[in-house]
């Protein structure tokens, strides 16, 4: 075969290439626009402190920073439930109720993500 030949060919591979994928990728860009200026205009409003009081099982108490870690429920708008994290204890007087294993509720307060117990009752054993 002729040089000629295969860089016509070649360059006929590459052309049909580039068609087929912009066919298959540069029709999506009209929709991936209305999707990236839909989520622009949904703009995440921080508010001012918010309180939730939540159900949760406590899994560890950390004195030396003032720090209970809980399985919770959901709080709404800020996590789902079934997490398992710590939180700050704006009172160390919080800590000496918690047990590891209590059902408690709590009352966290603050300004996602920045959170703290304010209040903690125990409600039973897991």
């Amino acid at each position: 075969m002729r040089l000629w030949r295969v860089v016509l060919l070649l360059n006929l591979a590459v052309g049909v290439g580039v068609l087929v994928g912009w066919l298959a990728w540069g029709q999506q860009i009209p929709r991936l626009e209305r999707r990236l200026l839909e989520s622009q205009q949904r703009v995440l409003v921080v508010g001012g402190e918010q309180t939730w009081i939540v159900k949760g099982v406590v899994r560890a108490v950390i004195p030396e920073i003032q720090v209970v870690v809980l399985t919770h429920d959901e709080i709404p708008g800020f996590m789902p439930a079934g997490m398992t994290m710590g939180f700050k204890v704006q009172n160390p007087n919080v800590l000496e109720r918690a047990r590891v294993g209590d059902v408690v509720r709590f009352t966290l307060t603050g300004v996602p993500p920045d959170v703290q117990i304010t209040a903690l009752v125990k409600e039973g054993q897991s």
